[in-house]
């Protein structure tokens, strides 16, 4: 009967340990995952910034661009519209095409 105590509370003891393993296995396991998962974050991050920095400043460029292009083309100060669609952007572009439907109707081209 002894012997059959011990059996018992030596398998006992062994499954106790097997899971103690197991539990620690499954605990470093997930600590590999979130720190991986945490540097993609990261990564991702990084990507977003460069990607989202350089569009705002291309745009703004380009907004400046037409702008004097098309001051140019109305015999306006090229450069003065240029920095104003580079600084105001949107605002400009809608202040342009104002401006270019004066023009249209009143048929000028007026130096400004």
């Amino acid at each position: 009967m002894k012997t059959t105590g011990v059996c018992i509370g030596i398998i006992t003891l062994t499954v106790a340990c097997q899971q103690t393993t197991l539990a620690a296995d499954i605990l470093n396991s997930m600590q590999t995952l979130t720190e991986r998962v945490s540097l993609l974050e990261a990564k991702e991050s990084q990507l977003s910034e460069i990607v989202h920095s350089g569009t705002g400043g291309a745009a703004a460029f380009l907004f400046g661009a037409f702008c004097a292009l098309w001051a140019q083309n109305t015999n306006r100060n090229a450069w003065l519209w240029f920095f104003m669609g580079l600084l105001f952007n949107v605002v400009t572009v809608v202040v342009l095409l104002v401006k270019n439907s004066n023009d249209r109707k009143t048929g000028a081209q007026v130096v400004t």
